[in-house]
Order: structure tokens, then sequence, then C-alpha cells
């Protein structure tokens, strides 16, 4: 079985690297977080039946041992996902159209990139969004911010 080893920057010796370059401000970067696709029911991100996003703080090699152990699919998506924190419910309702009561869960943000999106707190959001289109969904998250100032 292949581990996809250049998705994990930990298997590779390295700290991971955020896929943004800048920012005004409007969310926090927390690309670092280590993030497990895990093809089981297990605690973390219900993302499809049998489907579970799971978000360490660092490195994942130890949770992702420990769930091949227990005769889990895993993958590493740290290097393949970008996570933003955003805080608002007036900025994640410009963000998306998904209803902010029913989170988690999997839909479209700035103009049709495809995310999960979970609520960590009353107003704030946290986005997985492919790192090859994070800068994108950075700009427009941004761009809505300063909207909002205005």
């Amino acid at each position: 079985m292949s581990r996809l080893a250049f998705l994990s920057p930990h298997e590779a010796g390295v700290e991971p690297v955020s896929p943004l370059r800048t920012s005004n401000g409007a969310f926090t970067d927390l690309s670092h977080l280590g993030k497990l696709e895990v093809r089981a029911d297990v605690d973390g991100i219900a993302i499809a039946p049998g489907r579970t996003l799971v978000v360490v703080d660092g490195d994942v090699r130890a949770e992702r041992d420990r769930l091949l152990a227990e005769g889990h699919r895993v993958y590493d998506m740290t290097g393949a996902l970008a996570a933003l924190e955003v805080e608002g419910d007036d900025l994640m309702r410009r963000l998306t159209e998904l209803d902010l009561d029913a989170l988690p869960a999997i839909g479209s943000v700035a103009r049709g990139t495809t995310a999960v999106i979970e609520r960590l707190g009353p107003a704030t959001f946290r986005l997985h969004v492919p790192a090859e289109l994070a800068e994108y969904v950075a700009d427009v998250i941004d761009d809505q911010a300063e909207g909002l100032a205005r």
C-alpha cells in the first residue's frame, strides 16, 4: 500500500508549510494542523458515511499508526488540505450558502470551492480546502471581510 508520502510533511521530516502567502488578517492560517482521512466512522468530522476527517495538532504519525493498528484505512491529507479559521457569522454567510447551524458539513465556499466546514464556537469556523485553491479562498475571505468593514 502506498502511503502517498508526498502529502505528509511529517514523513519527509519537515514542518508543514502553508500554501498561503498573504492575508489582511481576516482569517487565521491553521494549515500546519495534521489532517487524516479515515475510512471508518471514528471520532472526528464525519465527511461521508464511513469517512472521517481527523484533525491533529502536530505530527500525525502516532494517530495514523493507532488507527491503522485498529484496521482502518488512513490517508494523510496534511499537505493536501489547507485550514483557515474565520470569525463571524456575517462573514461566513457571505462565503457559503450552507446552514451555519447544520455544521459540520461539506459544501461550497468562496464561489464554488469545496470545503469541509466546521463550527468551533458561537461565531468561529474552520474551513478545510484543497491546498491548491487555498490562496484563492484566502483572497475571497479577505475581500468579503473588507466589504463588511465598510
